[in-house]
Formats: structure tokens, C-alpha cells, sequence
């Protein structure tokens, strides 16, 4: 899809800021961040691009510089994870701050962070938080607020971040070979790693782990059904 024909809206953001780009497969939702935006006052104009995947905002990312802000729902940041077109190098290299809209678990906070992620922001926010997200993300902080995290999914808070981080590669499709690889350890390093993310979760297969880090990731979770957030 060509850059110039991404549904774009002009909304004023902070100095730090050189772009914005919204990526959320849900249209209302992708819809209200960007009106969201639209409320922050006392800062210059600029024009955020919005998609619903990756591959509608590739162009906008790509002609992104220092100081672009990414808003993206859990599925874009997985896909991006996976990019074997530059996308990510470039993001990382750029670099491109990283936000996520979702709600997300203590373990899955950890993870975020250990993998680049600058901030999460719960989905039923109000517009002032996501003001204060985006505006300490400028400043070169990060956003990850102990009221917005999900109380840890059963199992997922007796992982070890390198047990985190390895369960997130699973989810990703890798190969015990292929996550050795990425983490620079042994595959029999990885193994050992796996069994025991196998026990502390309680799960017999790989395909019920990556069912319960997605569920710490809020993936799937409806916004009709009670959630238990830490103290």
C-alpha cells in the first residue's frame, strides 16, 4: 500500500516527538487512540499514520527517524518480532520507541521490557494516561504502571525472566535449535529450560505454554469478564 495513502489525522505531539504510528487490528480501537491523540494540547502539529497490520505501515515506519512513536496492539508487536524484512533492525537501530495498547500480566511486563518494549498502556485507559504514556516515552522513559498489570497468570510469576523470555520465542514458533541460536546458549541449555516451563506452568505440551503466555498477554481476554489487577 503506497505511504501516501495511510489514513492519516493531524494531531499535535510533543517537540521530542518526530512522528506517531497507531497499528491495531481493531478498527474503533485504532479509531479512539488516534482521537485520543487528537486531545493533547500545548504541543506542534504533526500527522499520525494509523494501519490495521504491519504491512499497511511498513512505508510509514521505514520513513521514520529518532523520536517516532509506535502504538501497537500485542499481534503487530508479535509480527514485528518476526519480521525478516529490516522492519525490525530498523525500529531497533532508528531507534523507534515501542508502546503497546494491552492488558499484560507482571511476567509479561518483564518480558516486554527485556525485549525493547518502552511502555504498555491498558486498553480502557483514559485519554490522560495515554497523554502521560506517550510524553514519558518522549523523554526517553519508560511506561509500565503497577495499577494497569493483570495479577500474574497462575505459573507465569514462578518463571525466571530467561524462562520468560524463552516462552515468548515458543510462541514465536522457534525450534529449541533455533532459540539456542538466538540467545547465544546451547539447544540443551534451551531443553532444560523448557521442561521446567513445562512443570511450573503444569502444562504437558509446548502448544499449552504459549496458550498461557498469550493469556498473560491479555490475548483474548474479553473487556466484559473481570480482571484482578495487582495491589
Amino acid at each position: 500500500m503506497p505511504f501516501k495513502s495511510f489514513e492519516t489525522a493531524t494531531i499535535e505531539v510533543d517537540g521530542n516527538v518526530s512522528s506517531l504510528i497507531v497499528v491495531h487490528s481493531a478498527p474503533l480501537m485504532r479509531m479512539g487512540i488516534a482521537s485520543a491523540l487528537r486531545l493533547f494540547a500545548g504541543l506542534n502539529g504533526r500527522t499520525v499514520h494509523q494501519g490495521g497490520s504491519l504491512a499497511e505501515v511498513s512505508g510509514a515506519i521505514r520513513e521514520a527517524g529518532r523520536g517516532a512513536i509506535l502504538i501497537a496492539d500485542v499481534s503487530t508487536w508479535t509480527a514485528l518480532e518476526k519480521d525478516a524484512t529490516g522492519l525490525r533492525d530498523h525500529v531497533r537501530e532508528t531507534p523507534i520507541a515501542v508502546a503497546l495498547v494491552a492488558c499484560a500480566d507482571e511476567s509479561a511486563h518483564r518480558l516486554l521490557q527485556l525485549r525493547g518494549v518502552s511502555g504498555v498502556v491498558n486498553p480502557e485507559c483514559e485519554a490522560r494516561e495515554l497523554e502521560l504514556a506517550i510524553s514519558e516515552i518522549a523523554d526517553g522513559k519508560t511506561y509500565f504502571k503497577h495499577e494497569n498489570r493483570l495479577a500474574p497468570t497462575s505459573g507465569m510469576a514462578k518463571l525466571s525472566s530467561r524462562q520468560v523470555e524463552i516462552l515468548e520465542l515458543m510462541t514465536r514458533g522457534l525450534l529449541n535449535k533455533q532459540i539456542a541460536w538466538e540467545l547465544g546458549v546451547t539447544e540443551g541449555t534451551v531443553k532444560s529450560h523448557v521442561s521446567a516451563i513445562l512443570e511450573k506452568l503444569g502444562c504437558d505440551r509446548r502448544t499449552q505454554a504459549i496458550a498461557a503466555f498469550l493469556q498473560s498477554l491479555g490475548v483474548g481476554t474479553s473487556a466484559s469478564t473481570p480482571r484482578q489487577l495487582n495491589a
